[in-house]
């Protein structure tokens, strides 16, 4: 408590005599991490909101720099190419709604970066704030899987969370990423007994990511704190002495919980053990015969979940067969699939040149910027992904890479 009282003061402090435009909004972003844990209406309003008014400040006080940042221009690009394959799809009406909306999730990335997040104490405070998240999301979590232990749940190897939906993971792993990073390489640089706290906390959001079921966003939140032990201080003693712990608690995790250790046992599923003839593949096999069949064009951004069921089996030696969904789970053959060639060319471009503005940050030297690269590397590495274009992935992913580009600015002190 007494940590969230001097930081609170930090940031009022850092607050006194800016506009009531500024603190009305910094203290609304700030607000972000407690609606996510609503449901995805109230999280899309308040994202879409700073994409609004960050274009309306940019006229208020005529700064259009942000526009000369080449990872904005290859987002424009990349938009334009969208809405051009939408306009010629086959229902242009709503795939061009479907393109135009997407803009407000790198908008609101533009506005992190280059409005609320450039003050090291904002983003002290945004920690703070998913901390506390978090841990509401923990204590949900918790009271679900003991109420299905309880009721000998069959459903025991996935949860909901307050959602209603199978995505908590999504919050956890993607969007609090940033928060399970900067934990685990402040775990490494500072003393054992506040290192070991830190760690324990990072750790259990790993944990409580895997406790969803959810094995991708368990895969990337295990994967980016390891990572994050190595960015910015290396110890290996201590790596390996936290390593030991982790895995220990891991194997405590499913001994107790075997439905949830069932859903990461790679004896049983054919994605790892037969991939060709999994549901993945099956998912992904009708994106890759559209592209295929439209490789210039594309079908138009959002049009799988329309297009799919008249999607053909596509020639013989692509092995497997068609299952529809509303997407292809992964984000370049979906790519490939609704904004064609060019699309794949310039997301590509775009993506690249997130994860290396983000990268370059490691330049200034501060704990921040150095582990900056982390979510945007992982969240964008090829793999089992959830719709590029649709909202709730959207909303998870955007908001760690907004707060990442956020980051790759900080130029404070070595601690944070």
């Amino acid at each position: 408590m007494s940590v969230i009282r001097a930081t609170l003061q930090e940031l009022r402090s850092s607050l006194h005599g800016a506009s009531k435009w500024d603190i009305w909004f910094v203290w609304l972003w700030l607000a972000g991490p407690f609606l996510y844990l609503i449901e995805r209406t109230p999280a899309d309003i308040w994202l879409s909101v700073f994409g609004i008014a960050f274009i309306l400040r940019s006229f208020q006080v005529s700064q259009w720099r942000w526009l000369s940042a080449f990872w904005v221009r290859s987002v424009i690009l990349f938009w334009l190419v969208a809405l051009l394959a939408s306009a010629l799809s086959e229902n242009p009406l709503y795939s061009l709604g479907e393109a135009v909306a997407w803009i407000r999730f790198p908008l609101y990335a533009a506005a992190c970066m280059f409005w609320l997040g450039t003050n090291r104490i904002r983003l002290n405070m945004m920690f703070v704030t998913m901390g506390v998240a978090t841990a509401l999301m923990a204590v949900v979590l918790a009271v679900e899987l003991g109420s299905a232990i309880l009721l000998s749940s069959t459903h025991l190897a996935r949860l909901s969370g307050p959602y209603g939906d199978l995505v908590p993971g999504n919050f956890l792993g993607k969007a609090m990423m940033p928060l399970a990073t900067i934990l685990a390489a402040m775990a490494m640089d500072k003393s054992f007994k506040h290192g070991l706290g830190l760690a324990m906390v990072s750790g259990l959001i790993v944990i409580f990511t895997m406790i969803t079921g959810e094995r991708v966003n368990s895969a990337l939140a295990g994967l980016a704190v390891l990572l994050a032990s190595f960015a910015w201080v290396v110890r290996p003693r201590r790596i390996i002495l936290f390593g030991t712990l982790a895995a220990t608690s891991f194997l405590i995790l499913f001994a107790a919980f075997p439905g949830i250790g069932d859903r990461f046992s790679p004896g049983n599923k054919a994605e790892v053990t037969d991939y060709f003839n999994s549901p993945y593949w099956f998912s992904v096999r009708p994106g890759i015969v559209a592209a295929l069949d439209s490789p210039v064009t594309g079908i138009g951004v959002g049009m799988h979940r329309l297009h799919c069921p008249a999607i053909p089996q596509g020639p013989h030696w692509l092995v497997g067969q068609n299952d529809c969904h509303p997407h292809p789970h992964q984000f370049y053959v979906q790519l490939a699939e609704e904004t064609g060639l060019f699309g794949l060319l310039t997301g590509i471009i775009m993506i690249v040149s997130i994860i290396i503005t983000a990268a370059a940050g490691r330049k200034h030297r501060t704990l921040y910027s150095s582990i900056a690269w982390i979510p945007p590397a992982l969240l964008f590495f090829p793999q089992p992904s959830a719709d590029f274009f649709g909202q709730w992935n959207n909303l998870f992913l955007w908001f760690a890479i907004g707060l990442a580009l956020a980051m790759a600015q900080d130029r404070g002190g070595r601690s944070a």
